[in-house]
């Protein structure tokens, strides 16, 4: 059982896409798994033929087996009648050493470094700067690279010393889990790595039986050789994005040359973009003939990763996993405008300029302790209210939307939040965020009063339930209590909730006391 998040303990068997002895291919979609959170396909890791262990709604603990893959139909038989695998299956090469513990090298002085995983989102990190040279000897605790994940950029201090070798390179985005380099104890090991061959205490294996990180010994199969796709020009090792990239295009991946894994064999994504790029591939070419016959035309590829690629994923799942309603009130600005002025004019005292957001951020911590359902986090399985409120406030960036989040709001100042905001939205948008400045958010607000927006409907933060939103102030004829018209400041608050949670009772009163804090500013100092 494979686990999807870090707090992930166990996961319950949705659905087996492949049937019991069935010949599956490496890469196929073969299981569908539930977390606490959400539904995941699980792809072979392997080739051959499935012998299904957990049954379909069974919970399985994170480590436990689900299944046992064959690699022969005589092997899958032996499996089934509950004999030992015939003989003949074994793999020629030595076999693969067992997983070592955690912390342990891959072999004998060589250790594989990670994509390392910052925030329990992270997926897949962006490598922006190698700071050690490829064979350079590092030391424990050295800063050797920088890498951005979907919020920051952050250095990475290896926790070995010895000989480094760059696998990932400068620019390329790489899984979390998934190797960036490697560390040998000695200089005799570097060479040997480099050069292609194993490292000292390690037996030779075939590329072919590999691990499909491209390890220069595999101990992520444990004993179960990863299957390379087969092409009609013989066995090629490629990564699962490079295998996903061929097939759309319509190549043989056995006409890209390869640069990935340690000894530089193993086919990654960039190598089948090299080879599009080239033009040796007459298919690419004709399935643009848009670019061939108008000279006029451009086209820009924007690779859609880091910031711009998360957003885009977890506002898909957002909406994917809750029941997102929005509701819109129309509130009386005036008075509210008018105490912000009053500020602005002590603002040499108060040692700050408050802004109409740092209001409305004060505003949302008095509402949300009176309303829990609205500050609190949902898994899917249990509600988890909060006593004090977290406000995740939003501010954009030319990256994308960056959310960091303003720690018991309800307990601070109009001044302390202003700081604590200006603080945090300076340091979101140069990526200098810590993890925990981004996490733990109970609500969201979102104020788009600057742009020509009166109504929007905002998307929620999981495992939020709701977030907060705040269109422009706008100059209109009102009809007064006393029956006369005058010109007022309206605004309108739009709340998106989840209405697994919230119903619309619950929203009308929060909206009501908004809207009594909006149009009775001195509450929100009271």
């Amino acid at each position: 059982m494979p686990r999807a998040g870090l707090t992930m303990v166990e996961g319950t068997i949705s659905t087996w896409k492949a049937a019991e002895g069935a010949r599956v291919e490496k890469g196929d979609v073969i299981m569908e798994y539930e977390n606490e959170k959400n539904v995941i396909e699980y792809e072979a890791l392997a080739s051959g033929f499935l012998h299904i262990l957990a049954p379909e709604g069974e919970t399985v603990k994170v480590g436990d087996p689900i299944g046992v893959m064959a690699e022969t139909q005589a092997e899958y038989d032996a499996i089934v009648k509950g004999g030992a695998a015939p003989a003949a299956s074994a793999p020629a090469a030595a076999p693969a050493a067992p997983a070592p513990a955690a912390g342990a090298a891959p072999a004998a002085g060589v250790v594989e470094i990670e994509m390392p995983r910052a925030g329990l989102t992270m997926v897949e990190g962006t490598i922006t700067e190698w700071k050690a040279a490829e064979g350079e000897q590092v030391a424990k605790g050295q800063a050797v690279m920088e890498y951005e994940n979907e919020k920051n950029s952050i250095a990475y201090e290896i926790v070995h010393g010895g000989f480094l070798h760059i696998v990932a390179k400068e620019g390329e985005t790489v899984k979390v889990g998934d190797p960036i380099a490697y560390v040998t104890q000695t200089k005799e090991q570097y060479d040997r790595l480099v050069s292609g061959g194993t490292p000292a205490a390690a037996a030779p294996a075939e590329e072919e039986k590999g691990c499909a990180r491209g390890c220069p010994t595999c101990v992520h199969t444990a004993g179960a050789p990863a299957s390379a796709p087969v092409t009609a020009k013989g066995r090629v090792s490629a990564s699962g994005l490079a295998k996903k990239l061929a097939r759309e295009a319509g190549i043989d991946l056995a006409d890209v040359t390869p640069s990935g894994g340690p000894s530089g064999t193993r086919i990654v994504a960039k190598d089948v973009e090299a080879y599009l790029k080239s033009g040796k591939n007459a298919q690419s070419a004709a399935a643009a003939p848009a670019a061939a016959v108008s000279a006029e035309d451009e086209i820009t590829e924007i690779p859609w990763v880091g910031v711009r690629k998360t957003i885009a994923r977890n506002m898909f799942n957002s909406m994917q996993q809750t029941a997102q309603c929005t509701c819109v009130c129309e509130v009386d600005a005036t008075e509210l405008l008018h105490l912000r002025e009053k500020l602005v004019g002590d603002q040499e005292i108060l040692g700050c300029k408050i802004t109409v957001n740092d209001l409305l951020c004060k505003m949302l911590g008095k509402v949300l302790t009176k309303h829990p359902y609205a500050n609190a986090t949902f898994d899917g399985k249990t509600l988890y209210t909060h006593k004090h409120v977290h406000l995740s406030v939003a501010v954009g960036a030319e990256d994308g939307l960056m959310v960091p989040v303003v720690k018991n709001v309800d307990l601070l100042s109009v001044t302390e939040i202003s700081g604590k905001i200006r603080d945090l939205a300076a340091r979101a948008k140069t990526k200098s965020l810590r993890p925990d400045e981004q996490s733990g958010g109970t609500c969201t607000i979102t104020n788009v009063g600057m742009f020509p927006i009166d109504i929007g409907t905002p998307v929620i933060n999981p495992p939020q339930t709701a977030i907060c939103g705040f269109g422009r102030t706008v100059l209109r004829p009102v009809i007064l209590p006393d029956g006369s018209v005058g010109a007022r400041s309206m605004m309108n608050v739009f709340l998106t909730f989840d209405h697994q949670i919230l119903d619309g009772l619950e929203v009308g009163r929060i909206l009501k006391d908004i809207q009594c804090y909006i149009e009775h500013p001195e509450l929100i100092l009271a």
